[in-house]
């Protein structure tokens, strides 16, 4: 009984070190977006591929999608004005690097599956000073 009891340890073990990308880092990145130019209070609208965050104020969190993260763009606008888009790109996540080593082949195809292996370049992200459009 013992002896199941640490196989069965050691199997979950093993398998909780693969895929390290996914295990940490997995679900919708999130990313900040902020502006010194905007006055704080100002409610915006935010869109992003998948949502819409309406009448928030800036520094606000957003998810942007996993998939296809270089390139994506994240709308900002107020009442009054339209600012130009801001395009997320993409580098390499950390764990990865620990999952090629740790976890092997196996768990760098997980985290490939799910698209874990990259995340935004940037954390926060700043809107232009300059609108675009004005209504």
């Amino acid at each position: 009984m013992k002896k199941t009891s640490r196989t069965i340890m050691g199997i979950l073990v093993v398998c909780s070190m693969t895929s390290c990308a996914t295990l940490f880092d997995g679900g919708s990145p999130k990313v900040t977006v902020a502006s010194n130019s905007i006055p704080a209070n100002t409610p915006v609208t935010i869109t992003t591929e998948n949502y819409v965050y309406r009448d928030v104020t800036l520094p606000c969190r957003v998810k942007v999608k996993r998939h296809k993260i270089d390139g994506q763009r994240i709308q900002v606008s107020t009442g009054q004005k339209q600012y130009p888009d801001i395009i997320l790109e993409k580098k390499v996540n950390s764990w990865t690097w620990g999952n090629i080593l740790i976890g092997g082949v196996i768990g760098w195809g997980v985290d490939l599956i799910t698209n874990c292996v990259s995340k935004p370049s940037k954390s926060v992200v700043y809107v232009n000073d300059t609108p675009t459009q004005s209504y």
